[in-house]
């Protein structure tokens, strides 16, 4: 089963401030769509920070709030993001291993580095991929 925002608290106790917040939750929401997962995998695979698969639409998304609940420009907020990734992850049987400065091509205005990942654990969630005739 996904991981889900319950899921992540309980791993990460001292994120707890962010248990009713509705940004925290949506970012939450944002990583955990399919294709997210996916590209963070693919990252991954390629020796590159997870994150950097979709910090975009996560800074999108707070640059688009109008009253935002959380802050980008904090420290422990983007922390807290990178958590989320090793919980949403963490199913699919992917560990944190190194730390690495986002790609260059990477648009991010928030983020300067983030965890790279590589599948150690084991997994309960798998990718299954397919090519079909439509």
């Amino acid at each position: 089963m996904k991981a889900t925002f319950n899921d992540f608290l309980k791993e990460n106790p001292n994120c707890s401030k962010f248990a009713n917040n509705p940004d925290a939750i949506a970012i939450f929401n944002i990583l955990s769509k399919e294709e997210n997962i996916i590209a963070m995998i693919d990252a991954s695979n390629a020796g590159k920070p997870a994150l950097s698969a979709c910090v975009s639409e996560v800074e999108s998304f707070f640059d688009n709030s109008n009253n935002p609940t959380i802050d980008l420009r904090d420290g422990f907020t983007r922390t807290v993001i990178g958590r989320m990734v090793k919980s949403i992850l963490a199913p699919f049987g992917y560990e944190p291993s190194i730390q690495k400065d986002l790609p260059k091509a990477t648009p991010a205005k928030y983020f300067t580095s983030a965890s790279c990942y590589e599948k150690t654990g084991t997994a309960s969630m798998r990718i299954v991929r397919t090519i079909e005739e439509v």
